[in-house]
């Protein structure tokens, strides 16, 4: 099953709050040639939600999420902030 940290949940947040993203919009993990980016969107019937503080944060379509089945999502301290990281 795929896991949020508090700590991610919280760093999703604040990536919503800076750009000034309405309550209906979340992030979206999607699989690129690059790897994992995360998109703003709008949630989907049959999305997976995470949330944080009561707030949709993050959703996952079933592909995804059956892709990231055995990952964590949680934070990192690089030299430029916290970054989040999937482990």
């Amino acid at each position: 099953m795929f896991t949020v940290t508090k700590a991610a949940g919280l760093r999703l947040a604040q990536k919503l709050a800076a750009k000034r993203a309405s309550a209906q919009m979340v992030l979206r993990f999607l699989r690129t040639d690059r790897g994992w980016k995360l998109e703003l969107d709008e949630p989907l019937p049959g999305d997976i939600a995470f949330a944080h503080d009561g707030r949709t944060v993050l959703v996952l379509d079933d592909e995804v999420a059956k892709s990231l089945a055995n990952r964590t999502l949680d934070v990192r301290a690089t030299h430029a902030g916290l970054r989040l990281a999937l482990r």
